[in-house]
């Protein structure tokens, strides 16, 4: 279990998911702001 935490190949995938969360939590709350709230009266008729 020690080499387990120590080794390389945990630390750089526990890495890369935090930086996927990040990075997937900013492109979400962009995206949000630039969502039309309404949708267009051509949309409807």
């Amino acid at each position: 279990m020690r080499s387990l935490i120590k080794s390389s190949f945990l630390w750089q995938f526990a890495g890369g998911f935090v930086l996927g969360a990040i990075s997937l939590a900013a492109f979400h709350t962009a995206e949000a702001v630039n969502a039309p709230t309404r949708a267009p009266v051509e949309a409807i008729r």
